[in-house]
């Protein structure tokens, strides 16, 4: 017999509760689900186990071999090409499988793949071979993991708990650059990459294991059917979404910033100690990108359950703009590089943020993970391409400024792609695509 009513326990567990879950009071919504967001912020974290140490690993790798910083650095153009190009079918794969088990997956392939990094030999092939190993298990690390496990539980507070598992990063941001210094300097930079993965296998797997979960792996392993709604394949979602107008239009301007971005947060200690500032204050600095990007990423969520992300995203992405003025025009000045670095992790904390809640207000629920795992494919790109590209410039140079001052215009177009976008659709998810 069919009941005539859901009751709050059903609206939780029930794949069709997206609209269910509008009734629920953001503060509901947070009782209920606040041990899937630190779960889902442990995994993101993980997941920039090499944006916020490799920097650091530079020099010493520069000392003893003798290679060039874009040498050093062409390992994240192979983690780029293999990210751009599984991001979709990966989140695809989320979409349909729910994100638990490649969490799980993650939290043990990945360090133990980026501890191998320390076994290279002088041979620059062998270390490119092993950042092919590492690329490769940075598959199962695409932001639309740790996010498609919130957006599901979250309608209300759905920015801030999207700023929440982001906040991760910032996190990592805080914690990683001391950590890695620390390793390098006493125990050499080969133990320095096992350190980093010990790290975050001990932080991640036990939350991941215990608290991971989304409404997809919930129905499937209740025997729940996950929705009545037909499922696309991914032909559909690629001709009719992927790469419609208003789609490539964010992930376009989610490549350029993060472009800027990236590149100048993993290279923050070689951008200062090219400046004149001694390697040890230079990391030390950097350590406090952390708290900038976690105050930014939650004063963005907190804003986007009040105002349209579109705005917020012209705003913010043009903070890196002041970030190279201060670097360019007073190089040896110490306030004026923690002031940068302060204010390019307000950046760092509202770009992802940004792209997921508007991924997620312009396009279907239903299809988040295939399309935030495009566009965090599109920012995998941009955090191999671009760091490269700057450490090339400065190796033809000798200065990091050109490469910088180029990155102005490249900030505007971006968050001049983001005003454009236009107000929210007012048909999402309710059974209709936007084209």
């Amino acid at each position: 017999m069919r009941r005539p009513f859901l009751s709050e326990q059903d609206a939780n567990t029930s794949g069709d509760s997206i609209l269910r879950g509008k009734g629920l009071s953001a503060g509901a919504e947070w009782r209920a689900h606040w041990p899937v967001v630190l779960a889902a912020c442990s995994g993101m974290g993980l997941s920039t186990i090499a944006q916020y140490t490799v920097s650091l690993f530079i020099e010493p790798i520069e000392a003893e071999f003798g290679w060039t910083r874009a040498q050093i650095m062409s390992g994240m153009i192979i983690s780029a090409i293999i990210g751009v190009t599984c991001a979709p079918l990966i989140g695809a794969a989320i979409d349909r499988f729910g994100p638990r088990r490649f969490g799980i997956a993650a939290t043990l392939v990945v360090p133990a793949c980026f501890a191998l990094l320390g076994a290279t030999s002088d041979n620059i092939w062998v270390w490119r071979a092993l950042w092919l190993l590492f690329a490769l298990s940075t598959i199962l690390l695409q932001p639309a993991i740790w996010t498609s496990a919130v957006t599901g539980f979250f309608e209300k507070g759905r920015g801030f708990a999207l700023a929440c598992v982001l906040g991760g990063s910032g996190i990592s941001s805080i914690a990683m650059p001391p950590l890695a210094y620390y390793a390098i300097e006493h125990f050499g930079w080969r133990m320095g990459f096992a350190a980093v993965s010990l790290f975050w296998l001990v932080i991640t797997f036990p939350l991941v294991t215990l608290f991971l979960t989304s409404r997809k792996d919930r129905d499937r392993t209740s025997g729940i059917q996950a929705s009545r709604a037909p499922v696309r394949n991914f032909g559909y979602v690629l001709r009719h979404l992927i790469l419609s107008r208003k789609f490539l239009q964010v992930a376009i301007a989610g490549l350029l910033i993060a472009t800027v971005v990236v590149s100048i947060v993993t290279s923050l200690v070689p951008i200062m100690t090219s400046n004149g500032i001694a390697r040890g204050e230079a990391a030390g600095i950097a350590g406090m990108l952390g708290f900038a990007s976690i105050f930014g990423r939650l004063t963005v969520g907190w804003l986007l359950d009040r105002i349209e992300a579109r705005y917020l995203a012209a705003i913010t992405l043009c903070l890196p703009l002041l970030t190279i003025l201060l670097l360019t025009q007073m190089p040896h000045s110490v306030p004026a590089a923690i002031a940068a670095v302060l204010i390019i992790g307000l950046a760092l904390g509202a770009e992802l943020d940004l792209m997921a809640y508007i991924t997620s207000r312009y396009f279907e629920l239903a299809y988040f993970g295939t399309l935030f795992g495009t566009i965090g494919g599109f920012v995998t790109l941009a955090g191999g391409m671009g760091p490269v590209l700057l450490n090339m410039v400065y190796d033809a140079t000798g200065s990091y400024d050109p490469a910088l001052l180029a990155a102005i215009p490249v900030s505007l177009t971006a968050a001049m792609l983001f005003l454009l976008l236009g107000p929210y659709p007012t048909d999402v998810n309710q059974g209709q695509t936007i084209h």
